[in-house]
Parts: structure tokens; sequence; C-alpha cells
């Protein structure tokens, strides 16, 4: 029986030693993995905030850009051209402030910008560092004269297209000042309403301003309707913006030169066009056939390690930063034609 036994190997189980170079090993595997977890999670939400910052850039861009190449329509008109223009109040509300007349015919300028450290009571929030864009027109859709009843306060374009009404147009918020008619020249065909529209770009330090604000630069839009201005954000992360105006000196639907405030004497900088005279703002204003828009958008997180020593040039004399705060930014910009002022004239 002895001669036949198996003969077994000694067991014996893990030294101390052993366990702990193993529980050091899967230490070191966990504090990897831990690493690369952390280093892939901050790059994954580092992707995702320059994505939004490069999206809603490029639909500030287009909002903006859309808004200004709609500037200056006023419906089935030919007066728009050879109207007396005027220069309605920042955040004029009524109808007869919105500087429409028929005596002489006159209409507002579509576009107007407002320099840095403009007040302005209809924008709440509004930087002090912040230029304003106003843009005005009328809806390009029309509405039938009934339209006019329902809505208080809402001003409406009525255009004639019948020789026979007294006046041109109608400008007004009460349903019975719509009598002009169409072609047909008939009581019973009135011509159609559009809806007098005003919008007004600006950057507000907050996107929401409740109590001390969330600290997110926004580009925000004021908008008339029904008689006041409502106040929407458009877009997260838009730091700065500026905007350069090209002015129609010789009348023929195309930029001659780009001026930041075409509202005063730029014949120092403007020597392409002679005889052109910059004694009226608003002359000058309705002379603005494209704009030049520049947007500073910023990521609404910082980058962790982000070193910022760049300058960022939005057409000003003087280029912007470096901000060296741990947010990534980037410069958008577009050329916008107004159509409706650079179209006719050519």
């Amino acid at each position: 029986m002895n001669r036949l036994r198996l003969h077994r190997p000694s067991q014996r189980g893990w030294t101390l030693v052993e366990l702990m170079i193993g529980i050091t090993i899967g230490m070191l595997m966990l504090i990897a993995l831990g690493s690369l977890y952390f280093s892939t999670t901050q790059s994954r939400s580092l992707l995702a905030s320059v994505s939004d910052q490069i999206e809603s850039a490029r639909y500030a861009l287009d909002m903006i850009g859309h808004e200004t190449e709609l500037a200056g329509f006023y419906g089935e008109t030919g007066q728009a051209r050879s109207a007396t223009v005027s220069m309605p109040s920042l955040c004029a509300t009524t109808s007869t402030a919105l500087g429409f007349a028929n005596s002489p015919v006159t209409m507002p300028v579509p576009i107007q910008g407002f320099a840095a450290g403009t007040v302005a009571s209809c924008l709440p929030n509004l930087s002090a560092q912040s230029e304003i864009l106003a843009i005005r027109r009328v809806s390009t859709t029309s509405a039938a004269a009934a339209t006019a009843s329902a809505t208080t306060g809402q001003a409406y374009l009525q255009n004639s297209a019948c020789g026979g009404d007294p006046v041109p147009f109608v400008f007004d918020t009460s349903a019975a000042a719509f009598t002009l008619q169409t072609k047909a020249c008939t009581s019973s065909a009135l011509a159609p309403l559009r809806a007098a529209v005003v919008r007004i770009f600006y950057l507000a330090a907050c996107d929401n301003c409740a109590g001390s604000g969330d600290g997110i630069p926004t580009l925000k839009m004021a908008e008339l309707i029904n008689g006041a201005f409502q106040v929407n954000s458009i877009a997260q992360g838009i730091q700065d913006m500026h905007f350069s105006f090209g002015v129609d000196q010789d009348n023929n639907g195309s930029a001659d030169c780009y001026v930041d405030n075409p509202g005063i004497d730029n014949s120092g900088a403007c020597t392409s066009v002679t005889g052109y005279s910059w004694a009226t703002p608003s002359a000058n204003w309705h002379n603005v056939t494209s704009v030049r828009i520049s947007l500073l958008a910023r990521t609404t997180t910082r980058a962790n390690g982000w070193t910022d020593t760049r300058q960022y040039d939005l057409g000003r004399s003087s280029p912007s930063g470096p901000f060296n705060d741990g947010y990534k930014r980037h410069v958008y910009a577009q050329v916008a034609r107004l159509a409706n002022v650079a179209g006719p004239r050519e």
C-alpha cells in the first residue's frame, strides 16, 4: 500500500510580500485606468464645449446676417428709395414715433448702429462694452386688414396700389385707418397689411440674469411686438461683436467705404469717391448697403491648463485680448448685404 501511494507535492498560500506586490500592481492599474477615464471625459467635455461655441457663433452670424439682408423691406412700395429718411429713437414703440410719415413721404433708416456705452431702457442687462445693431423693416408675410383689430398696439404698414387713394401708404395701429385699396380700386378689395418689425441685437453679460446672473456672455435680441419690446437670448458665449458699415457713395448699390459710424464725417477715411457729403447723418445711414459682422465667441466652460496669449481682430483700430482666463475663443465674421437698399440702386 505504501509503495502504491501517489506522491503529492506540498501546497502553500501566498506570502505577505507576494500579496503586497499584487495589491500594488492592481492599484497602479486602477490609477492608470482612472487617469485615462478622467482625461477622456475631460477631452470629451472640452470637445462638446468647443462644438457648442462653433454652433452658437454660426447661428448668431446667420441670425444677424439674415436680418441685415431683410433690412429696409417696406412691402410693395416704390416710395422707399426716394423717401425722406428719419432716424427714430432706439427704443421707440408707438406708431407715431417709428419714423413713418406721408407729408413728406418719410421712412426710417433700415439699419443703424450704436457705439458701446449707449444707454437704452428697452435693452435689459445691456453690457457696457456692447455695440448695438437696430434693424427696421416690415414683415415678409402679409395680413388682411381685419387682422389689425385682433392685435392691440401692433403697428402695420398698408401700401396703396390704387391711384385714387389719397395717400401712398398708411402706418397705424387702428383697423379703421386701413382703407387703402388694391389695383382694383374698389373698397371691397383693401390692400394687405404688413406688421412693423424692429429687431435690436446686443450683448448681455448673462443668459439667465436673475439674481447675480449666470456669468455667460450672451447675444440677445429685443423685438418690437404689439407695441412693446420683448427680449430673447439668441446665442450663449458671444463675448464681443463689432460692426463696420459699407457706405455707397456713388449710388450704384456697392459699398465704397467701410466705417464704424456713418453718422459722422468720414471724409478723411473715405477718399475713393469725390464730392460725397457727410453732412446729413440720416442720409449716410440710408446709404449703407452692406455690413461687416465680426463676433468673438468663447466656450462656456474653462479648459484646464489652457493658456491663451492670442489677440483677436474684430476690425477695430486695436485687437482684443489676450485674456488668458482659461476660455477658448475664436473670431467669426461675414459680410451681409442690404438687398432692399442695394438692389434698387443697381
